[in-house]
């Protein structure tokens, strides 16, 4: 659809429905608009005119209205891709076509405001300026003033306590892109006229997969600060958004200035449980949990993973909540095929390699400093921001980062790939170890960062329980030597590092290889603070054995493709609990994490 199209669907809603107690809305200069265009360019101007009067009028004169509006909406459904003239338009044909009204709008309102707005061509100078490529969003401009007129016009008549209010669904579309910038573009003449009119009661409420150009005012939410291209704003999360907070930050150009994007929200975990229901198959606490903690609660992804679920339970008869739905059945869930129409790469224009090795990294700009990125990665950046798939983050200095569902996908893609003849995993992670571990990364924990790649790059292999090894010895060597708060937050950051464990093994059988501590020795106090043993720590058990199962289990939680069942949560919570007995201060610190544990809905 054309700019002008989709106001006369506009108009076909506002004139459609009419309320009681408020008089009716006509919208003729939109009405004319549509009929001009449909018109034949190739017609000369006269002929063109009388074509134009013959619609207006009937061609068997004016007595019959009710034909002539008949023929009018014929014409626009013609035009529209919308379903023949149903009862609500038939209503309204009733009620509009006694006496003359509406031939007297087209011909003296609606005629006369072209006429003003064209010169004296009048509406037939919108056919001229639908004649070329270039010609195409002048018309649409100028059907949307049309449009802007009439709904202003129709409210300042009679008592009307609301704004018109207008839903644009996937305004990303062509269509939907064409109609919004038409429609500011209107709005900015109308607002730079020598006597602005009356201010219009339109307001667009546009929902959008991707980052409209919204003009130079606003930066797309990912774009880090030292790319940003002279923009001063970054859209506010819905949460945040307000009339006054557009007020203050609003652009100071005629055509930014009517833009205000906002971020809507990821779904949340009930959000995720109530689309569970719409299923029509048992929600379950658990399996909506598992899908939010593994999409992110990204809509589209939720969306096919849940559909996944539906399919299968239908498909073997699935009745109860945990009947069929065994850890490694929903472990199998956990993918997206490349040809699936949501995969968020299916189109992507940019090789992968650079991408997926990105994905390791905690940020995108900590990627580039290793040299993960082998080319100038600012069109990636942009592309990736233009679907809405990047943020930046305060906790990453403001540095752009992946949506954890493109994350999810990026990393399953890095366990494939290969590089120089090794596993890309591994080179991937080995560069960000070596980043983090030199001098210039002072002002952040490097061996934190250092030890949370270190844990990615723990398998099944020959040197994963080496890798484990050093995990733990940092994290044992430092406990009761930091503050017990910090130590909770670099235990947090190291275990939330991602893996490439085999989906097709048992995690038991998995927690069984790399727990067990080949030739270890164990002790109870390696740093000497606190020697002896004490009667509130179990027999046979020592603190390093305690640290590493409480790093595998967490491990395992922090990924819900791992254990999609939250079954190790309980193991951490104990963990802590007998963490806690070996602790010199700050055991409490050690308690109440533990408690987080306790809660269902806890998102680790």
């Amino acid at each position: 659809m054309r700019p002008w199209e989709m106001a006369a669907q506009v108009a076909k809603c506002v004139m459609g429905n009419r309320w009681p107690q408020f008089s009716p809305v006509k919208l003729p200069r939109v009405v004319l608009g549509n009929l001009v265009l449909s018109l034949d360019p190739e017609l000369g101007q006269e002929e063109a005119e009388r074509k134009l009067y013959d619609l207006v009028r009937g061609r068997r004169g004016i007595p019959d209205n009710a034909r002539t509006l008949q023929e009018i909406f014929d014409l626009l459904g013609g035009v529209l891709p919308v379903p023949p003239v149903g009862p609500v338009v038939a209503g309204l044909i009733d009620r509009v076509a006694r006496g003359r009204r509406l031939v007297e709008l087209l011909e003296r309102r609606a005629m006369d405001w072209y006429r003003d707005r064209l010169g004296p061509g009048g509406a037939l100078g919108l056919l001229r300026a639908g004649e070329t490529r270039d010609g195409f969003p002048l018309a649409g401009q100028i059907v949307c003033e049309a449009l802007l007129e009439d709904l202003r016009e129709g409210w300042s008549r009679g008592w009307r306590p609301r704004n018109c209010l207008l839903l644009l669904d996937d305004a990303d579309a062509p269509c939907g892109r064409d109609f919004l910038w038409a429609l500011t573009a209107a709005r900015a003449r109308r607002a730079g006229l020598p006597e602005p009119p009356d201010p219009d009661p339109l307001l667009v409420v546009a929902a959008s997969r991707s980052w409209p150009d919204l003009g130079p005012h606003w930066n797309p939410p990912g774009t880090p600060e030292h790319l940003v291209a002279g923009g001063t704003r970054y859209p506010p999360w819905a949460r945040r958004a307000s009339h006054a907070d557009w007020l203050a930050g609003r652009a100071p150009g005629r055509r930014d200035r009517w833009w205000y994007p906002v971020l809507l929200p990821d779904l949340s975990r009930a959000e995720v449980a109530r689309m569970r229901e719409r299923t029509r198959q048992r929600p379950g606490p658990g399996h909506a949990g598992f899908v939010h903690a593994l999409t992110g609660g990204h809509p589209p992804a939720v969306e096919h993973l849940l559909t996944a679920m539906a399919d299968r339970e239908r498909r073997w008869g699935v009745r109860e909540e945990n009947d069929g739905w065994t850890e490694q059945a929903l472990r199998a869930l956990a993918s997206l095929e490349w040809e699936h129409p949501r995969h968020p790469f299916r189109d992507f224009s940019h090789g992968l390699d650079d991408l997926a090795a990105s994905s390791a990294a905690a940020n995108l700009a900590d990627a580039e400093d290793a040299g993960l990125l082998s080319r100038r990665w600012r069109s990636v950046l942009e592309e990736l921001d233009g679907r809405l798939w990047l943020r930046t983050d305060p906790a990453q200095d403001m540095a752009p980062v992946f949506h954890p569902w493109l994350r999810r996908l990026l990393l399953r893609e890095l366990t494939h790939r290969r590089r120089g003849g090794r596993p890309l995993w591994d080179v991937a992670h080995e560069r960000l170890e070596n980043l983090y571990g030199s001098p210039r990364e002072g002002t952040r924990d490097g061996l934190s960062m250092v030890m949370y790649h270190r844990l990615a790059r723990v398998d099944t292999g020959p040197a994963g329980p080496e890798h484990l090894r050093e995990v733990v010895a940092l994290l044992d060597g430092r406990f009761n030597r930091i503050d017990m708060a910090e130590w909770v937050r670099q235990y947090n950051w190291i275990t939330s590092a991602p893996n490439r464990l085999p989906a097709d093994t048992p995690l038991d059988d998995l927690y069984g290889e790399l727990i067990r501590e080949p030739g270890g020795t164990g002790g109870d106090e390696p740093d000497g603070t606190d020697s002896g043993p004490r009667r509130d720590r179990p027999a046979g058990t020592d603190r390093t054995a305690v640290v590493r199962g409480l790093v595998v289990d967490r491990w395992f939680l922090s990924d819900p493709a791992t254990d999609p069942l939250r079954g190790r949560r309980q193991s951490v919570r104990e963990g802590l609990r007998l963490l806690a007995r070996y602790a010199v201060t700050g055991r409490a610190v050690l308690v109440s994490e533990a408690r987080r544990y306790d809660r269902e809905d806890d998102d680790e």
